[in-house]
């Protein structure tokens, strides 16, 4: 997972998200739920193009953390938060700019 790292509650994204899917991306979700901390980030600063199915799984990592009594916050760029707020993220997610 050289495109993903993880520590302390922070999965940091060092690729733009496209449309190919990448199960990569799912599994690194998956490990950052699974850490010790109830708070944590997906941390987008490295990206500067997310599509569709990037979003998508964002969404489902929210829901699986608060079914864990985790809080998640997304962190990124201007642009990108631009396009998950277009599809209703700061109705129910935390967003961060960068």
């Amino acid at each position: 997972m050289d495109n993903y790292k993880i520590n302390n509650g922070v999965l940091s994204v060092l690729k733009d998200l496209r449309q190919e899917f990448d199960l990569s991306f799912d599994q690194a979700c998956g490990e950052l739920l699974q850490q010790e901390t109830d708070n944590l980030i997906i941390d987008l600063a490295m990206v500067s193009y997310i599509s569709s199915t990037y979003i998508g799984m964002i969404a489902a990592t929210f829901f699986q953390a608060q079914a864990k009594g985790k809080n998640l916050q997304v962190r990124a760029r201007a642009n990108v938060l631009q396009v998950l707020r277009a599809a209703g993220f700061d109705g129910f997610i935390k967003l961060e700019s960068i």
